[in-house]
């Protein structure tokens, strides 16, 4: 079978089941790492996690579907993810979207306007981490930082003057036109780095300690 038809085969059982694969890439892992990122219609937005706390990761993105599989009675996970694993054997995984963290550090340290594409990243990040806080009852405490007052006037911010604009005008938004972000730089940056150091101290090790 074309690959390509395999991929688009696996898309279509993401969305059936409401369940995706991410990268996610930061200069203190040996390499990116792959997780997995579902919609509980109970519970929202989730990450898969081990029982004992640790976010799932998998090596590459063709490892991800085996190693959940392997690993499922130590998981916890929604009631379609057992059919997604069933749906996606031998059909070419595809990552629905990827998360720099060094790109984003690297433009919050920027002196310049955040470009479109920084702000996306930050807004996608901020988003993760969310849903990261809301997989676990022993993580729901970092919830704290999506609440805090320079993250929530960042998110008004980009949903006021990106998302929204964007989403209505379609082809015809212009970036150019968006006033710049007017916030305590500096606290951002500071709350962007707790917020990652959090994050990644939660994803399970490639070493599997």
């Amino acid at each position: 079978m074309p690959q390509q038809s395999t991929k688009k085969r696996f898309e279509s059982c993401c969305v059936a089941c409401d369940t995706w694969i991410v990268s996610y890439q930061s200069a203190t892992l040996p390499q990116p790492v792959y997780l997995v990122w579902y919609t509980d219609r109970a519970s929202g937005d989730r990450l898969l996690m081990h029982r004992n706390g640790p976010v799932f990761t998998a090596e590459t993105p063709e490892s991800v579907a085996p190693a959940a599989d392997a690993q499922l009675p130590g998981l916890v996970y929604h009631p379609r993810f057992p059919q997604w694993l069933e749906r996606v054997v031998e059909l070419t995984p595809t990552v629905c979207n990827a998360y720099d963290a060094d790109y984003i550090e690297q433009a919050l340290c920027s002196k310049r306007k955040l470009s479109l594409k920084a702000m996306d990243a930050l807004s996608n990040f901020i988003d993760l981490f969310g849903d990261y806080a809301n997989s676990l009852e022993n993580v729901s405490h970092l919830q704290a930082f999506r609440e805090n007052p320079v993250i929530e006037s960042y998110i008004s911010h980009y949903y006021r003057f990106i998302f929204w604009p964007r989403l209505q005008q379609g082809a015809q938004f212009r970036d150019a036109q968006r006033p710049a972000l007017e916030t305590d730089h500096s606290a951002l940056l500071t709350v962007f780095r707790e917020m990652r150091a959090q994050f990644e101290a939660g994803l399970k090790s490639l070493s599997g300690n």
